[in-house]
């Protein structure tokens, strides 16, 4: 980490992602910010008794932001290293009537508040688990209209990936001068589905190293990952979310590792895992997707 990290309070929050917004924070590429974050529901669910009956008056899902970066240009793209997340040490899961994938079954609202401690989730009695903090709403503003922070795009937004975490570098594409670069809704864990639409939602304190990579066009978001490539692809229909990622891994290593289209789309047959991120409710609210190409595969340095 390169000096002392600038700081972004949690008091510092959005509910989209605008190019109207005026930035919370002004930086150069190359340096490394602190984002204090609320969790998904902004601090009101603090007990069992705290329910996901009333939606939160501004929204759901803030991101704290945004950030300016100096010559950051529509023709760049942006480079985010995930260096740390720090956690609350507590965090909430919860079910909400008649909503997520089991929506037939959820016939009342249920909340459960746990300790996160030494690393690890203590659910309930006789059942822990260890915490794989990941960060849910990561991006930059789009060109036209703004997106709420509770819709994934091609901006990044709510992606729910767990690859976005310490370790990974997400590269975003830039839309509008500065990129308004805001992240929010940590999870000290969440199964892939996330599917009573929320994760153990955690406030955090996240640090990450921003760069530009200038000259550097990308379509939509990418992970580079310790266990490897990772593309992204989002759509109320499941089989599409699917395929937009598959065609971003195809069209990766087609660049990447200078393949024709056939060998890279036989290399993802026998190695690519194309695997769903969110699925809370298809057909209505849009799905993520992905697909990881392991770095177990020998590749080019």
């Amino acid at each position: 980490m390169n000096g002392t990290p600038r700081t972004l309070s949690r008091d510092r929050i959005v509910y989209a992602l605008d190019r109207q917004t005026s930035p919370a924070l002004t930086i150069d590429s190359g340096e490394t910010v602190r984002f204090e974050t609320h969790d998904a529901r902004t601090g009101t669910i603090t007990s069992t008794a705290d329910l996901l009956e009333q939606p939160h008056p501004d929204g759901s899902n803030p991101a704290t932001g945004p950030v300016w970066i100096r010559d950051a240009h529509p023709l760049d793209s942006l480079a985010v290293r995930i260096l740390d997340i720090q956690l609350a040490d507590t965090a909430f899961v919860a079910v909400k009537k008649h909503a997520g994938l089991l929506a037939q079954r959820a016939d009342k609202f249920a909340t459960r508040v746990v300790r996160v401690r030494d690393g690890w989730i203590d659910y309930s009695p006789g059942i822990r688990f260890p915490v794989r903090p990941m960060v849910g709403v990561i991006g930059t503003a789009p060109s036209g209209d703004a997106i709420e922070t509770a819709y994934p795009g091609a901006h990044g937004g709510n992606m729910d990936n767990r690859y976005v975490t310490t370790g990974a570098t997400i590269h975003l594409p830039i839309f509008t001068p500065g990129a308004l670069f805001a992240l929010g809704d940590v999870h000290a864990a969440m199964g892939d589905g996330e599917i009573t639409m929320v994760g153990l939602e955690s406030a955090a304190s996240v640090t990450v190293r921003i760069d530009i990579a200038k000259g550097v066009q990308v379509s939509r978001p990418w992970i580079e990952h310790p266990e490897g490539w990772v593309t992204t692809g989002d759509d109320p229909d499941p089989a599409v979310a699917l395929r937009v990622a598959a065609e971003e891994m195809a069209r990766f290593l087609q660049n990447r590792l200078h393949l024709s289209f056939e060998d890279a789309y036989m290399l993802m047959s026998t190695t690519c895992d194309v695997q769903i991120c969110q699925a809370c409710d298809p057909g209505n609210f849009p799905v993520t997707a992905r697909a990881v190409y392991p770095r177990q595969t020998e590749q080019p340095t």
